[in-house]
């Protein structure tokens, strides 16, 4: 796999051409394992002897990203509680394509958050951003108190 940007990743129900959006990703964080089969016996004069292609190979994939809609929230809610293996086709900004079977065990949605910036003595600006990271207007109250004296 050449290096790659990482700043995009396609998560597609389905395989090939017919496979459906389902979500594009902002962050992700990508595994892939391969398990060892020791057979190492008492014949083995004391070296460590491994089968030769056995084992498991286990792919995990973790992101965070933007649903393609709240019909794609529920199908996920969904697969998960239902445990099922779907197959899935993962595309990456270098042209990648990853496809196979896949099950969906944790599934979090999240909405609004604040980012406080601009703090001084006197004030500080909280911008509203909703899951997509854009800006969203909303009110909001607070109580400033204080303690203590200004040196």
């Amino acid at each position: 796999m050449p290096i790659s940007k990482g700043r995009t990743l396609l998560l597609k129900l389905g395989t090939g051409g017919s496979a459906t959006l389902v979500a594009a990703m902002r962050t992700t964080k990508f595994t892939v394992n391969g398990e060892l089969v020791d057979a190492t016996h008492k014949d083995s004069n004391g070296m460590r002897t491994l089968l030769d292609g056995a084992g498991v190979a286990k792919v995990t994939i973790s992101a965070s990203g933007l649903l393609s809609g709240s019909t794609q929230a529920t199908d996920f809610i969904n697969r998960t509680l239902a445990r099922s293996l779907d197959n899935y086709r993962l595309e990456f900004e270098n042209s990648d394509i990853l496809e196979g079977s896949f099950q969906c065990v944790s599934f979090e949605a999240s909405g609004d958050y604040a980012v406080i910036s601009g703090k001084s003595r006197s004030g500080f600006t909280v911008q509203f951003k909703n899951s997509a990271g854009t800006g969203v207007s909303r009110t909001y109250d607070w109580v400033a108190r204080g303690y203590g004296r200004e040196l």
